[in-house]
């Protein structure tokens, strides 16, 4: 039997690993410069984490979830989604006694058991932020804003926040009722999970793909039954986005795919993707820690598919920045002050050293092979000098410079290219 990778699952390689780093990178930087702080989480919870926050009639928990049991008989989840085990972490550490509100950034693997795609895995990456301890909707809009600044780095345009509000338990159970009603005489035309929905959760009719957009659209808005609270967060939110000069759009069916979700929901899309134009979403949970048994502690926040990210920037061309390459060929009997060269020019350069120790000659034809920019020769001149040969390999021509002086030559070359 050929042993390959389980299915839905992949190695990320190439050009897939470098973009996979960079938006690590830049995210991270952004998230960072924010206020935001990065917290890892386990990739295993108790399974009764997302039964009680992401909600036992979403298609996370009915269908996509790893589920098991281990050697004590403790029913497990490897994690759907980051923002319950956030939560649960928030509440196991008592971090309710540190000023508020708390920002976190995370990056990591989800788990999810359905179709696997293009951009789309049952192994996948999420980087998202959250924001703990505040209901000022301030918050809502630098989510938003940071969720713009990370995806505006790499050149995506035409971007637009499509914006909802969806209520909290004062106003939702109201209009909860009238869309059951609404939606009773087409019930016909329901798929098989909407129509056993209908009576359980009926907005997450509003969030199935299948169901036709001319009868989402015709439906009651529930935006028509909020509650003053609600109403004045909701207008607020407009408001600060308005003066920020972010252009967004009230869609009345747009909400999430997870139970916990309160108020304020949007995605943000780039009218430049076509028709799968949605890039990520969020929104506001503000029940989702007291729920899991914490003390009442608002949130909001978003999360990124980075898989499918890495396929919208390879479809238009994403220009990596381009970090020069060095290779350092060089007489074995010269290898502790090859070592020595090769720390001085990181971390500024890419630097590798060639591990055969054979002719010079050899050692930059193999440089040719690996797409080096330059190469440092370290041979008999160039040592008895205090001295290292630099290799355009580009341009073919070669200078020599004091090995002190290495760094800024190289800069130099660079700059005059």
């Amino acid at each position: 039997m050929e042993i390959k990778t389980v299915k839905g699952f992949k190695d990320i390689l190439g050009i897939d690993a470098i973009l996979f780093n960079e938006i690590q990178k830049l995210s991270y930087n952004i998230a960072n410069a924010f206020g935001y702080k990065l917290i890892v989480l386990p990739t295993v919870e108790y399974a009764e984490l997302f039964d009680r926050s992401v909600g036992n009639t979403t298609d996370i928990v009915e269908k996509e979830m790893f589920t098991f049991d281990d050697k004590g008989g403790r029913t497990l989840s490897l994690r759907p989604e980051m923002t319950a085990s956030v939560a649960r972490s928030f509440i196991e550490h008592h971090m309710e006694t540190n000023p508020m509100p708390l920002k976190f950034f995370y990056f990591g693997q989800c788990f999810r058991y359905e179709n696997p795609q293009k951009g789309r895995y049952r192994e996948f990456y999420q980087l998202g932020i959250e924001a703990l301890g505040d209901i000022s909707p301030i918050l809502d809009v630098e989510v938003i804003q940071i969720a713009l600044k990370i995806i505006e780095h790499f050149n995506i345009k035409n971007l637009k926040v499509k914006i909802n509000s969806i209520g909290c338990r004062v106003c939702r159970p109201k209009y909860k009722e009238t869309l059951t009603e609404a939606l009773k005489p087409h019930y016909n035309e329901l798929c098989s999970d909407c129509q056993r929905r209908l009576y359980t959760n009926p907005l997450r009719v509003l969030d199935c793909k299948k169901e036709k957009d001319s009868l989402k659209e015709s439906l009651p808005k529930i935006t028509d039954y909020l509650c003053d609270e609600c109403m004045e967060h909701f207008e607020e939110v407009k408001k600060l986005l308005t003066e920020l000069k972010i252009p967004f759009e009230v869609d009345n069916t747009l909400v999430r795919g997870l139970d916990y979700y309160t108020k304020t929901v949007f995605e943000v899309v780039s009218e430049d993707l076509g028709a799968q134009n949605a890039l990520l979403g969020g929104g506001r949970y503000d029940y989702l820690i007291e729920d899991l048994g914490g003390r009442k502690t608002p949130g909001v926040g978003f999360a990124l598919g980075v898989e499918r990210f890495i396929e919208i920037l390879k479809a238009r061309n994403y220009k990596i920045p381009d970090n020069k390459k060095i290779y350092i060929a060089y007489d074995k009997k010269f290898s502790s002050t090859a070592f020595k060269i090769r720390d001085s020019l990181i971390p500024d350069f890419i630097v590798e050293i060639d591990p055969k120790g054979d002719s010079i000659k050899k050692q930059i034809e193999r440089a040719s092979r690996r797409e080096i920019n330059f190469v440092c020769i370290l041979g008999e001149d160039e040592f008895s000098e205090n001295s290292v040969s630099i290799k355009d390999m580009e341009k073919g021509n070669q200078i020599k410079v004091k090995i002190d002086e290495l760094k800024e030559s190289i800069k130099e070359l660079i700059n005059n290219a």
